[in-house]
């Protein structure tokens, strides 16, 4: 059952490993370990106060030499601590509170999660710290006196995690001597207790856990250590029933424990993201990314295909959709229902100018929108025909990214020419399509472009490509420094051909655009020239027609006269004449009438005769007279009149042509900008494409660097504390057989084709990929450790054993311990806790049972970890390995210290000391020096027997009891020392006492209990 669990860190390096085991929590995300709260004691100089803030007081150097000058005396932290007492009593009232009261304990007892209602506090320090050791014994009187007066109801342990001087950088005899003194002090205490309320004593904790470098210092193995922590606070191992005091060995309260903690896991999400991490790459390396080898052949095949690509029907038949809506051409002529009529032309020329004005602002207006839409259309599905041809292109090799943005560079390549191997080879593409688009109205607009110093230019530079590829593909290997000259002529010679090729083409195409800009504006100028000239033909016409149709009205009015005159008014005048004349005859004489009568009716046929002849020849004449006169005259005048209204006609045709013309020229010129337009746009689609693949595969080269950035990452050296079932060997050796079964291309036939990885976001690619290759690997998240360890395809059974070995050498204790006393101390042996799944237990006991008799076996909840805890509970501070040099350090450094715990018992029982033999050493060498038996040369050497045995006292004595080759000279000393008198003894030691300046206070001591055995009065 979770734990409130509560770490407080008394000093910066403990802070700095804190802020490594919460780091380590925090990635395990387990119950207990979102109940485990850490806080550092924090000290200016003036205030204390609890901070959860670890980074802020953190030292992580590790190095006791930067904290050595900013020791403050002992005694003066102890007086400023107890005087804050009543500040942090209410900070650790809030802090003990807020174990079971924290957002991370509420929420897990809301996802139905029973929390004990024990508490569990740790103190961490370092045993050398004098600051830690100034306010522990205090802190932890004032916690327990809070747990008696205001958490009676809470079950809790109070425990320590000593760090030892050897975890630390430049730790000295300085340190371990400190620490001794703390070790003395502290297990005084834990003998005596501390005053808690009135008489009532306590042992400070419940218990002691001791740590030193067993797997090296601290910060070269912060994760090891901070793994081991994380692992020890969040296991739930049975309790032993150890009572701290019920036993004593050889007088020691055994209050001091250690332990080692050791996991294992198959860290399938891991190796899962490792794997498809690498298929991802691979797929990438293999279907994506796989570069083009630039060669002829290869130059000549995309030449080729740039101009299947223009040729093709799909191309030549978009641009022919340009000027046609719905199938029907856009044009209709400008055709004005008008017609001309005499004396009508100003009205025509103004119906037709109005008609013209009226077409140019509707019809044109309509058609250029309706060519616009086309154009917009053209321009879909040209771009349209160009993606699916990139499609195609990009879909018929792994290399096809790579080809799409060859295929596309020669497609917008301005000097195409440039690449070709003959002059005759006529390479075509989007700019060479764009070139012929602009010089379309070059025929109407009798426009010619000169292109002879192109042509010689460009022949000059394909002269050159020949001959530098001759020499390129010279016979001979070893090419003689002549060749290699002509060579490098030949290439600067190339250089500069192409350069003015490139100049000169440039200014070609902008002296054509200019003619072809002059051509146009020349163009509508004649045009409107024609409109001009035919105006001012149809007014001269209707002039000329005018002064005809006046002419003949005037000659049809003589015409009309002379028929009056001689066909009325001549005839008639004659009629009346001659009856005139008979009247008068009548009256004057009618015989005469009547003789006149009667001779013209018997000869009336004679008379009638005559009559008609005289009428005829009159008629004649009169019509002769006519004919002579008028009607020629009329005729002419009539057939000038026609002439004029077919010329009137015909100009007044001629300027509605003139207009159409002009409306057509528009047109036109519209068409010819909007067809360029159109391949403009081909182009710039095109380069976006170029632009869009490159960025594509540049978005493909950099999700492969992080796809082989997340394998990097994705690795199982986590720390000699935490093991994996699979290292990243094993995880690759795995997935070498795994790629030879798996088929690269199932991900671009099943999931996204190079054609459509370009089009899509490359996160949305990149999230495709990586689910993709997760479920080639996924079945592996679904085995346990015990599963894993059985899966020869994964992992070989003499590594499993080797993993299971390694798990339980990584669980040995974090202290070296002394093979002492055990006999005397039975609940100090090694016990060992393992937690497995239900589904492994009996497999992973079956196996670790041969290694302890002691393991038990609990139940873990995840199925891919096996962790184990080794402890060894309830030892005596003696049992340390190291714990003689820590009291010879302790005796040479802590004088000072030495006098205030007189009364304090030492922490190694006096019959068991292994410092004897070096003490009874010291004392030999003492009385040699002061017997004489011990000279100094000049250096300061001391000698005996005219051998150097060195310049220090403490190492002299130190070798005499532990080095070998200093055996024969100690038992030689001991003989001539042997064979004095003890009151000759006596005397030398008083006279070395009184003159020996340099003595140490230890070598005082000896010196002391050497005078008091030697006293003749003893």
């Amino acid at each position: 059952m979770p734990k409130p669990t509560i770490l407080i860190a008394l000093d910066p390096h403990s802070a700095a490993f804190c802020a490594a085991i919460q780091h380590q929590l925090q990635e395990l995300n387990t119950a207990q370990s979102r109940l485990i709260q850490i806080y550092a004691l924090t000290w200016n100089g003036e205030a204390f106060n609890f901070s959860d803030e670890l980074n802020r007081v953190a030292d992580t150097s590790f190095d006791l030499a930067q904290t050595h000058s900013k020791q403050t005396h002992i005694l003066e932290i102890r007086t400023q601590f107890s005087q804050a007492t009543g500040k942090l009593q209410t900070q650790l009232i809030d802090l003990l509170k807020g174990a079971n009261q924290s957002q991370e304990a509420i929420s897990t007892k809301r996802q139905g999660v029973d929390i004990s209602s024990s508490h569990r506090v740790y103190l961490m320090f370092s045993a050398s710290n004098h600051f830690a050791r100034g306010v522990v014994f205090e802190l932890v009187r004032l916690m327990r006196w809070l747990f008696t007066k205001y958490f009676t109801d809470i079950p809790h342990c109070l425990e320590a995690l000593l760090l030892l001087p050897g975890l630390f950088t430049q730790a000295t005899t300085t340190d371990y001597g400190a620490a001794y003194a703390l070790l003395k002090e502290l297990d005084y205490k834990m003998t005596s207790g501390v005053v808690v309320a009135g008489s009532q004593k306590v042992s400070p904790f419940d218990n002691c856990w001791l740590i030193d470098e067993r797997i090296g210092e601290l910060k070269a193995n912060l994760p090891s250590y901070a793994d081991a922590f994380a692992g020890f606070l969040t296991v739930e191992p049975q309790t032993s029933g150890l009572l701290i005091g019920t036993h004593k060995v050889r007088g020691k309260v055994p209050a001091y424990s250690t332990f080692g903690y050791g996991e294992l896991f198959f860290s399938g999400e891991i190796i899962i993201k490792r794997l498809s991490a690498a298929l991802a790459a691979e797929i990438l390396i293999e279907q994506f990314l796989p570069q083009v080898k630039f060669t002829l052949e290869a130059n000549r095949k995309w030449l080729l295909d740039a101009k299947e690509f223009l040729l093709s029907d799909e191309f030549s038949s978009a641009f022919l959709q340009l000027e046609r809506d719905n199938g029907k051409p856009v044009w209709q002529d400008f055709n004005p229902r008008l017609d001309i009529r005499a004396g009508k032309v100003q009205e025509y020329g103004i119906e037709l100018q109005r008609a013209y004005l009226q077409f140019e602002n509707k019809e044109l207006l309509a058609y250029k929108r309706t060519l616009e839409i086309c154009c917009k259309q053209v321009q879909a599905g040209l771009t349209t025909f160009l993606d699916r041809s990139i499609n195609r292109y990009v879909d018929a090799t792994p290399q096809g990214l790579h080809e799409g943005v060859r295929l596309l560079n020669i497609l917008t390549d301005v000097y195409l020419e440039l690449k070709t191997d003959s002059i005759n080879d006529k390479p075509q593409n989007l700019i060479t399509e764009l070139r012929a688009a602009e010089a379309f109205l070059d025929s109407r607009l009798q426009v010619t472009i000169e292109r002879e110093a192109t042509q010689n230019l460009l022949k000059q530079v394909l002269s050159l490509k020949l001959r530098r590829q001759q020499l390129q593909d010279s016979s001979d290997e070893r090419k003689s420094e002549q060749q290699l000259q002509e060579l490098q002529t030949i290439q600067e010679q190339l250089e500069t051909a192409i350069a003015e090729y490139r100049q000169a083409l440039n200014t070609e195409i902008e002296q054509a655009r200019q003619i072809r800009f002059m051509a146009i504006a020349r163009a509508r100028e004649q045009v409107e020239t024609a409109i001009i000239v035919a105006q001012k033909n149809l007014t001269a016409i209707e002039n000329q027609l005018e002064t005809a149709t006046d002419n003949l009205n005037e000659l049809l009015a003589q015409e009309s006269r002379f028929r009056s005159q001689y066909l009325v008014i001549y005839p008639t005048l004659m009629v009346v004449a001659l009856l005139g004349l008979l009247i008068l005859t009548g009256i004057f004489s009618q015989s005469t009438l009547w003789l006149l009568l009667q001779q013209v009716w018997g000869n009336l046929t004679h008379h009638v005769l005559g009559t008609a002849v005289i009428v005829l020849t009159y008629l004649g004449i009169v019509w002769l007279k006519y004919n002579t006169n008028i009607r020629d005259r009329i005729l002419k005048v009539q057939k000038q009149i026609k002439r004029l209204e077919s010329s009137l006609k015909a100009t007044a045709v001629e300027l509605r042509r003139s207009y159409n013309e002009q409306l057509k020229l528009e047109y036109d010129v519209y068409v010819h900008n909007l067809r360029i337009e159109a391949l403009n746009h081909l182009i710039k689609t095109a380069k976006q494409r170029v632009d869009t693949l490159r960025q594509t595969l540049s978005n493909f080269s950099e999700i492969h660097n992080k796809l082989i950035a997340q394998r990097e990452q994705a690795t199982t050296k986590f720390s000699e504390i935490r093991l994996t079932v699979l290292t990243d060997a094993d995880i690759d050796a795995y997935y070498q057989n795994v790629l030879a079964k798996l088929a690269i291309d199932r991900f671009t036939q099943e999931q996204v084709s190079r054609s459509q990885s370009w089009q899509i976001p490359s996160e949305a690619f990149e999230n495709q990929l990586i689910s993709f290759t997760y479920q080639q690997f996924e079945h592996l998240s679904n085995f346990s450790i015990g599963e894993a360890l059985k899966q020869p395809n994964i992992i070989a059974p003499n590594t499993a054993t080797l993993r299971m070995n390694q798990l339980h050498d990584s669980a040995n204790l974090l202290l070296r311990l002394q093979d002492i006393d055990v006999n005397l101390n039975p609940t100090s042996q090694r016990e060992l806790t393992l937690w497995v799944s239900a589904k492994d237990k009996e497999q992973i006991f079956a196996y670790y049972s041969r290694i302890s008799r002691t393991l038990t076996v609990l139940v873990g909840e995840d199925e891919q970890r096996l962790c184990i805890l080794t402890r060894s509970l309830g030892f005596p501070a003696y049992f340390l390995s190291q714990i003689e040099f820590y009291r010879d350090c302790y005796e040479r450094t802590q004088s000072e210290q030495i006098k205030q715990d007189e009364n304090i018992p030492d922490l190694i029982p006096e019959e068991i000391g292994s410092s004897k033999e070096v003490r009874l050493a010291y004392q030999t060498l003492l009385l040699a020096y002061s017997l004489g038996l011990l000279s100094q040369n000049a250096q300061g050497d001391y000698q005996f027997n005219s051998q150097s045995l060195g310049r220090e006292r403490e190492q002299i004595s130190l070798a005499l009891a532990t080095e070998f080759s200093f055996q024969e000279f100690y038992g030689e000393l001991q003989e001539r020392i042997e064979a004095h008198e003890h009151d000759l003894i006596y005397s030398k030691l008083q006279e070395i006492g009184a003159s020996a300046k340099d003595l140490s206070p230890y070598e005082r001591k000896l010196l002391d209990n050497l005078l008091s055995k030697y006293n003749p009065l003893n």
